[in-house]
């Protein structure tokens, strides 16, 4: 059994290989700029510098935004920025190995679906939609596990 969960996590990487490949010369972008990069739970996460400064600029249809997830990369703007939306950009991560090298355009065409039934692009998109519950249930732990105060959780 774990040789075969091996064999599958090989090819969901490289199910998504091309757009991750395409997207690590941001590493060294990030780096020669100020910026760093990290491998973090099998992703490369790549922060500051030109890459950064970019984000909190803002990115065409999406504006100004903390972390963008590209097959198994993400960049954000710090590594807190990183670190507040990794759940959100994991459950990302998830969708690109499911869909592959397809899912910016399956990622385009339900944000249009979600225009065209008179919603937002990105705020109805589904894929944004379970990204941010996965987000929030999260949240919802923490808040939880801090409003027990010490306490046994059954």
């Amino acid at each position: 059994m774990k040789r075969h969960s091996i064999w599958l996590k090989i090819l969901r990487y490289l199910w998504v290989a091309p757009i991750s490949l395409g997207c690590t010369p941001l590493a060294a972008l990030a780096w020669a700029t100020g910026g760093h990069f990290a491998l973090h739970s099998g992703v490369l996460e790549i922060w500051g510098g030109y890459i950064g400064k970019r984000l909190q600029q803002g990115l065409p249809m999406f504006g100004r935004v903390n972390a963008f997830t590209l097959g198994h990369v993400v960049i954000g703007m710090s590594p807190a920025h990183l670190a507040a939306s990794r759940v959100h950009e994991r459950v990302h991560v998830a969708q690109f190995e499911r869909w592959g090298v397809l899912f910016p355009l399956v990622y385009v065409i339900a944000g249009w679906r979600a225009q065209r039934r008179g919603g937002h692009a990105y705020w109805d998109n589904p894929y944004e939609i379970a990204a941010r519950q996965a987000a929030a249930q999260v949240q919802q732990i923490d808040l939880y596990s801090l409003q027990c105060d010490g306490e046994t959780k059954e």
